[in-house]
């Protein structure tokens, strides 16, 4: 009996042993060095998500300063030929390309190559912008190409991606000098150091900087970086050039998409192929200050600390947004308290990725897919996974964050306007009885309405879980009227990017003038005349094509941008949020009035030329001078053949149906069969094509 009863504790004690081990984490008493508890939990999360989110696959690597901790993949590289997706899968890395810009540019600053004060038309002589703001070009600085304070138009895209090869085998002289062309007849969006705002092509000029400041003879940005960044970090599967071996494939909301690569300097702000392990590589020595994981130096402790240094000004509010150097936060709010929090999200659209690194913490983790359903998961999943580290290794739970809220000004006189954001603008009227009605995206067909009621501190709507405040924000005795968020709306972006801890200026009040009639004589439908023959605008749906209009006597382009004529040929693109182009202009090209804007030249799609059966056309193209055609049918059905005559495959044709829809690109020579209205085709030449071509249409 006594014998069974020490049996029966021992079974006990054994039994309550496992419990305990299967439901309270394993402190392991080291530093940095997360186990089975994280993985776990964060797998759990993972898989769970995937489902939810419609993910292919994705990769994730969980990092201290020994190296990784914990690497793993879910779901499909590749879902047509089954190939599962691993640590060693290869993926886009989108916009995390920009901290290994920077860290480039660090290590040039440490060596005395550069310095990150100095203005960047030192290094780029050929660099300047119409003038806007005082001495705006002494600072536009190379520290604020890197912590998105330069002033400089964000999304210029044109040239930027392409399908197939980059332009380094032909110079990469033809992509610099027409950006640098291009934004000599351009404006800064903002005066230099006022607010951050995302530029992508404020990294296309830093990584045009590292190469001409370091880069040997004839050296491209991709060669460059092997040589400076991949090699002495051990990277031995990231390159800026597409890598073949394990390589995923990317897919929009599921269909898979064809390869595509940034062009030349434009890699600097997206391009980079990684891993899961290579990235980790990066990672682990930011976390021994410097220390590669072969023990070599490659920055000094005070450069990495530099990184995580923020440019704030007085309309820097934004509780996530703090840039660091090549980082979009230095203070994560969802992981407030485990010290200093730098990130970095990146995504090509198809591809996604989120990265954090906890420097006090001697943790980090980045996660790689290649689902454009993962854009807002990828951040969870990593503060999902830190944070069960984070508690597995320190016994630290989260804390929850208060961030100050700003009283409203709640004179509606004051308040009641127009506020541009991001894209499009919102409407604030006064309803004559104590409330505001706010009208959400008024240039959509069908816009949101909701009431909102100040609460004494801020207006609040019984509709939305966010609080709004209106106030004034000054920076250098400019003033900036702006709405506030604060508390997330239940987004996807406020509940996984920011984790619910939001405070954002949702968009700045603006007073617009009457439109002229020079610029209602503008208004209509244009095609983008100047895009080149392989930049992936002409795969994505109506990018090709831009209208401009005009809505409760509002002057919008492509059905979000807000334009505020200043003069008969100049139309400036207000906003504090504003990430795109400063502006909207007037030009004369080939005889020709066009507009130009966001890196593209747009041309009236009233005048484009109508061509028949039978005729034979001659013209005149370069590479960012495409020639486009109206053909009318007559007889829907029938097959209509363009062709160029040409010994070799040098001009490509692109096809598009009367509903703008893409209908084929083909070299030299396109078939379609016709359907009824207008369809409109452009012929655009390859580097090796003569700029002069004749042109023949014909049908059966």
């Amino acid at each position: 009996m006594e014998g069974t009863m020490k049996k029966t504790i021992k079974y006990y004690v054994i039994i309550c042993f496992l419990y305990m081990v299967s439901t309270v984490p394993a402190f392991s008493g080291v530093q940095g060095k997360p186990g089975i508890y994280t993985v776990s939990k964060t797998t759990e999360y993972i898989e769970k998500k995937m489902t939810e989110f419609k993910v292919a696959g994705l990769s994730i690597a969980l990092v201290n300063a020994n190296g990784i901790v914990w690497e793993k993949g879910f779901g499909w590289a590749d879902k047509e030929k089954q190939i599962p997706a691993a640590p060693k899968s290869v993926y886009m890395l989108g916009s995390g390309s920009k901290f290994l810009t920077a860290l480039s540019l660090a290590r040039l600053h440490e060596q005395g190559k550069v310095h990150l004060d100095n203005p960047i038309s030192k290094y780029l002589t050929e660099f300047k912008m119409v003038d806007r703001y005082p001495g705006q070009l002494q600072h536009i600085t190379l520290r604020r190409l890197l912590n998105q304070h330069s002033g400089i138009p964000g999304d210029l895209y044109n040239a930027g991606f392409v399908v197939g090869d980059s332009w380094d085998k032909w110079g990469c002289d033809l992509y610099m000098d027409w950006l640098l062309d291009y934004l000599k007849t351009d404006y800064p969006s903002l005066p230099p150091g006022a607010m951050s705002v995302y530029s992508n092509i404020s990294f296309a000029l830093a990584g045009e900087i590292a190469v001409r400041q370091n880069g040997l003879s004839g050296e491209s940005f991709f060669a460059y970086m092997d040589r400076v960044l991949f090699k002495p970090l051990g990277m031995d599967h990231s390159s800026f050039k597409t890598i073949q071996k394990d390589l995923t494939t990317g897919y929009q909301d599921g269909i898979p998409v064809s390869r595509r690569e940034t062009n030349c300097s434009f890699g600097a702000t997206g391009g980079a192929y990684t891993t899961v392990q290579d990235m980790a590589a990066c990672i682990t020595m930011v976390l021994n200050q410097g220390k590669t994981s072969s023990g070599q130096i490659f920055l000094k402790p005070e450069t990495i600390a530099m990184l995580g240094e923020a440019e704030m000004s007085s309309l820097d509010i934004d509780s996530f947004f703090k840039p660091g150097l090549g980082l979009d936060s230095v203070a994560d709010p969802a992981l407030n308290y485990a010290g200093r929090a730098w990130v970095k999200n990146g995504s090509t659209g198809d591809y996604n990725s989120f990265f954090e690194i906890l420097p006090d913490m001697k943790l980090g983790a980045v996660v790689l897919s290649n689902s454009s359903t993962a854009s807002s998961l990828v951040y969870g999943v990593i503060r999902e996974c830190l944070k069960n580290a984070i508690f597995e290794t320190y016994n630290m739970a989260p804390v929850p964050l208060v961030l100050p809220v700003y009283k409203s000004v709640d004179i509606p006189s004051k308040v009641c306007g127009i506020y541009v954001k991001s894209h499009g603008y919102d409407r604030i009227e006064d309803n004559g009885n104590g409330t505001l009605n706010w009208i959400r995206d008024v240039q959509d067909e069908n816009p949101k309405s909701y009431q909102l009621a100040f609460n004494g501190t801020v207006y609040r709507s019984d509709q939305r879980s966010e609080s709004i405040s209106f106030k004034n924000l000054a920076w250098k005795g400019t003033d900036h009227f702006v709405m506030i968020q604060s508390g997330s709306s239940g987004s996807l972006k406020d509940t996984y990017a920011y984790m619910g801890h939001v405070r954002s200026i949702i968009g700045e009040k603006v007073t617009l003038p009457a439109i002229p009639n020079a610029w209602k004589q503008r208004l209509g439908m244009y095609v983008r005349d100047n895009i080149p023959w392989n930049d992936v605008n002409w795969e994505i749906p109506f990018n090709p094509f831009s209208i401009l209009a005009e809505k409760n006597g509002v002057l919008i382009l492509d059905l979000g941008t807000l334009i505020s004529p200043e003069t008969d040929s100049l139309g400036l693109i207000p906003g504090l949020r504003n990430r795109g182009d400063s502006c909207l202009r007037s030009v004369v090209h080939d005889g020709k009035e066009k507009l130009l804007v966001g890196g593209f030249r747009l041309s009236p799609m009233d005048r484009i030329p109508i061509v028949s059966p039978g005729d034979v056309v001659r013209g005149t193209v370069e590479i960012f001078k495409s020639d486009w055609y109206r053909f009318d049918t007559v007889s829907p059905g029938t097959s209509v053949t363009v062709s160029v005559d040409d010994n070799g495959a040098n001009y490509v044709l692109t096809v598009f149906d009367p509903s703008m829809g893409l209908i084929a690109r083909e070299n030299n020579r396109i078939t379609w069969i016709s359907r009824k209205g207008s369809h409109y085709f452009a012929i655009s030449p390859t580097p090796e094509a003569a700029r002069d071509y004749t042109l023949t249409i014909m049908d059966k």
